[in-house]
């Protein structure tokens, strides 16, 4: 005869059984009806719980300090210059492909194969200014990165509107940049969808504040005017920026000295003299 101790095991077992059956004969309908009911039911609970979660993160923000939300806005000017970066590569890796594949499908009529070069690599490494030299000819900034995170003398700089400079000379924790406004910065670039080369040489900030730069050997039959400014960008034949990236616009364009070529004044955008922070383009190691 069973104990009663061994009954008492047995009951869970009995109700756990008896439950299930109950459940198996009950109707469908019925199911269905008590299973929305436990949703509608269940519905306030997690929207409450969601309104609290969202309550503790605003007042949580409300007292954040002031150095918490420093870090905050450096994080994201360092997020927005990483993303711009990005952008400008895919746009580039999306044209080259585009005129690859223009390549192959005239390659494949004349039934030749070739072999291209693959195009370099850029890693980018995001750095603080520290320094900013903007009197007169001096168009340079110091940042707060340098050989200790794999910067080196030629290396391009970029910030979130465009290209900002390269890099002239580099310590264990910081580098100088020369801007695109120096006189002494020159770079072969192109206009946008015009792969034709052009000289780009920097030629200071006027007394407005603006920064503008001079663009050399235009070819005569590009045209330029205040209607449809040219938007003059890198060329990968510079060797230290990727193709591409926006330098200035280009209003207006006169012929030069020889008569051969035209050359024009290019605008840059203003805030590159109010840069917090940059990219520096790496090249990755193979």
């Amino acid at each position: 005869m069973a104990s009663k101790s061994d009954r008492r095991k047995s009951h869970p077992f009995f109700y756990l059984g008896l439950f299930t059956f109950c459940w198996w004969i009950i109707p469908a309908s019925f199911k269905i009806l008590t299973q929305t009911a436990f949703r509608e039911f269940q519905a306030p609970i997690w929207n409450l719980a969601s309104r609290l979660d969202d309550l503790t993160n605003y007042w949580g923000h409300l007292s954040d300090s002031k150095k918490t939300l420093i870090n905050k806005g450096k994080d994201l000017s360092r997020l927005t210059t990483d993303i711009r970066f990005k952008q400008f590569r895919e746009e580039e890796l999306i044209n080259e492909i585009k005129r690859l594949q223009s390549f192959e499908k005239t390659i494949s009529k004349l039934n030749k194969t070739i072999k291209l070069d693959p195009s370099k690599s850029f890693e980018s490494v995001t750095a603080r200014v520290s320094i900013r030299k903007m009197s007169g000819w001096w168009h340079q900034m110091t940042i707060r990165k340098g050989q200790n995170q794999r910067i080196s003398v030629g290396n391009g700089v970029l910030f979130n509107e465009g290209a900002l400079g390269r890099v002239v000379n580099v310590d264990s924790q910081s580098s100088e940049i020369e801007l695109i406004t120096n006189p002494d910065f020159r770079i072969v670039a192109h206009f946008e969808k015009d792969d034709r080369p052009v000289k780009y040489q920097g030629n200071g900030i006027n007394v407005g504040g603006q920064p503008h730069g001079l663009v050399m050997d235009v070819p005569h039959d590009i045209v330029a005017s205040p209607q449809k400014p040219l938007h003059l960008v890198t060329s990968s034949l510079g060797g230290r920026f990727p193709k591409g990236i926006p330098i200035g616009l280009v209003y207006e364009l006169e012929g030069d000295n020889n008569g051969l070529f035209k050359t024009g004044k290019v605008v840059i955008n203003k805030k590159i003299t109010q840069v917090l922070e940059v990219a520096v383009l790496c090249e990755e190691e193979n």
